[in-house]
């Protein structure tokens, strides 16, 4: 799945009890890159101003990038907008949401007027905004 490098460090935090040594951002940064040598399936994905642990196998193109970027702010992306916003032909959009669905990155609000994407990894970030 996808999870913040802030909501990473916390877990990681709070896994090692109060008394082990303190876990920076950049740790984890380094503890991922060198990972990723391993093919473990770990990788960083910039979003904005947030980085995004991804830690599926799954390949993850600049179409799916950039519908993670589209879906920062509300945490949720819808087929229209990524249509309305990117200039995409509806089937292009609908590929890259089937993706992020089936690799498990991706949760689908059927009962919405239109169909929503909700992008968990990105939900931390949105409470944050508060």
């Amino acid at each position: 799945g996808l999870i913040t490098l802030e909501e990473l460090q916390q877990q990681v935090l709070k896994g090692r009890g109060k008394f082990a040594q303190d876990v920076s951002a950049d740790d984890l940064l380094r503890a991922i890159r060198k990972l990723k040598v391993l093919g473990s399936g770990f990788g960083i994905i910039p979003v904005g101003g947030t980085a995004l642990v991804q830690s599926v196998p799954a390949e993850l193109s600049m179409d799916h990038t950039v519908v993670l970027q589209l879906a920062e702010k509300k945490g949720f992306v819808t087929v229209s907008e990524i249509r309305d916003s990117l200039k995409w032909e509806t089937e292009r959009a609908k590929q890259v949401l089937e993706h992020l669905l089936k690799e498990g990155m991706a949760w689908l609000d059927a009962q919405a007027p239109e169909p929503q994407f909700w992008l968990p990894a990105l939900f931390s970030e949105l409470h944050g905004q508060d």
